[in-house]
């Protein structure tokens, strides 16, 4: 399978991340690859700061609650749904609502084949690897027939699409109608004056291209994808990559994505879309 220039360096940067820093947190075989969010900031740091399996532990925890907060946008799935798992990594989220919702099929496409084989061992070791199975595939060309999902969900994946347009446009085809669309992500603040510098620091990094708010709420025009809902999640994430700062041992991202998100320079958002019936 033969990606775009762009996609295949995405491919290949999470074919690298193996026994990374998310890797290391994942004691329950649950690996993520997005922020996490943080509402008591005082207990949480005192965590960080003992250190060790504690300190990993606390990451770990504001990392799925993150995951939870945004199930909560989903609603509650109806016998025999089906979802869609934009951008898997290595099937953290989808081993969350496979084992939250147990009539909940699943379908998740990565970039990597690392991770799609490592999501399909991580599914099998839970128990849900005939609900939730994934690919290596491109959500901006989906392997799946036309009115295939009820849900989407799309956690820090829409970072690596360079034109949004054609996400949401090939996601409404592959979802039914009256589908609902999770995004959460990680959005450049247009009206900070070191939005641009951080999200170019955060896009070197991740390989990333990291949009203004205004494309959200613009690019879905047209393809059948209407905002129900969205949440700023930035303060909550700020206090989670404050603890990853005061780390021993991070990815060593922390440097540039702590400011980052605590000066708003980069914000964290929900979007929640329906698909028009």
């Amino acid at each position: 399978m033969k990606f775009s220039p762009w996609l295949g360096r995405v491919a290949a940067l999470y074919d690298s991340k193996r026994k990374d820093f998310n890797w290391r947190l994942a004691a329950d075989g649950v690996i993520h690859h997005h922020n996490g969010l943080v509402f008591d900031r005082a207990a949480y740091m005192g965590r960080i700061k003992k250190g060790g399996a504690a300190a990993d532990l606390a990451v770990h925890a504001a990392e799925t609650a993150l995951s939870r907060f945004g199930f909560k946008y989903l609603g509650r799935p109806h016998a025999g749904a089906r979802l869609l798992d934009a951008g898997c990594g290595r099937g953290g989220s989808s081993l969350l609502l496979a084992k939250k919702y147990p009539a909940l099929a699943i379908r998740g496409v990565t970039l990597s084949s690392y991770q799609a084989a490592a999501a399909r061992a991580a599914a099998k070791a839970a128990g849900v690897g005939r609900r939730a199975v994934f690919r290596r595939a491109s959500m901006l060309a989906l392997p799946f027939r036309p009115e295939t999902f009820d849900l989407v969900w799309a956690c820090e994946s829409t970072e690596h699409v360079p034109a949004l347009k054609v996400f949401f446009s090939e996601t409404a085809r592959a979802a039914k109608p009256g589908a609902r669309l999770v995004i959460i992500a990680w959005v450049r603040n247009a009206d900070h004056a070191a939005g641009r510098r951080y999200a170019a620091l955060a896009d070197k990094a991740y390989v990333t291209a990291i949009h203004p708010e205004a494309e959200y709420l613009r690019e879905c025009a047209g393809t059948g994808w209407r905002l129900a809902a969205k949440a700023d999640l930035t303060a909550p994430t700020a206090a989670y990559w404050a603890g990853r700062l005061a780390l021993k041992s991070g990815s060593g991202t922390e440097a540039f994505m702590a400011p980052a998100f605590a000066s708003r320079a980069l914000v964290y958002r929900l979007y929640a879309y329906d698909l028009a019936e």
